[in-house]
């Protein structure tokens, strides 16, 4: 029992005790969600948080208009909707199974217990809500002070951080990214982003293998980034 969550990729609760191991499982229950089936919704009093063992989740918002606004991804052994788990406040995102996915469910209840009797468990919550954080910080950032280009480059380099991987002397962004996908990240049009991945393609800084982005030249990419013109598109 001791050693279950490392068995199913949740290191991070590794550290919970035997008694405290079967405390949680009496109370989690797992689902196995299909490609773009919504693992939760908003709701005005959510009642659990979730650990994606398997897959890949995205967390959108919608706008009254319908426009959609990527927020970020969850990748396995991570928890998600945690927000709700330390405040009282409505659940404003959906979660939607990018890829096949094997999703936990632990009510608030038990998951605020664990962050108030376990330092491990409440220092892990904290680091990967503040990393998120500033993901989101950095886009809204970006939307306000940078074109569309090199809010693109910041967004593959961001990504490239999270999901790269070194194949072939690239580094492979292992994610099934679409035109609409990166446009709901960098708020802008399809057209747009389809416009500058072009460019971006003609001079040789990325390249499509199989529905991945390979970035050939990162520094490059970085130094387009940082380049912070006061402009959108």
């Amino acid at each position: 029992m001791p050693d279950f969550w490392h068995r199913h990729g949740f290191e991070w609760m590794a550290g919970l005790s035997e008694r405290e191991t079967e405390q949680v499982l009496s109370r989690t229950t797992s689902h196995e969600c299909a490609r773009g089936e919504i693992v939760f919704a908003p709701a005005s009093s959510p009642r659990s948080v979730f650990l994606l063992e398997k897959g890949l989740v995205r967390i959108f918002r919608l706008s009254k208009q319908g426009t959609e606004a990527t927020l970020g991804y969850v990748r396995p052994g991570e928890v998600f909707g945690e927000l709700q788990a330390i405040s009282d406040r409505a659940r404003e995102s959906f979660a939607q199974a990018i890829s096949p996915s094997l999703v936990w469910r632990i009510p608030i209840p038990d998951l605020r217990r664990l962050i108030g009797t376990i330092p491990h468990f409440a220092l892990r919550i904290a680091e990967q809500m503040e990393k998120r954080f500033k993901r989101i910080e950095s886009r809204v950032e970006g939307l306000a002070l940078r074109d569309l280009r090199s809010r693109i480059c910041l967004i593959l380099l961001e990504l490239a951080e999270d999901f790269g991987r070194e194949a072939d002397s690239e580094l492979l962004i292992d994610l099934p990214l679409s035109q609409h996908d990166l446009a709901t990240l960098v708020g802008a049009s399809r057209q747009s982003v389809n416009e500058c991945l072009r460019d971006l393609r003609e001079a040789r800084q990325i390249a499509y293998r199989k529905r991945r982005i390979a970035l050939l030249d990162p520094a490059e990419l970085r130094r387009q980034a940082d380049r912070q013109t006061g402009m959108t598109r």
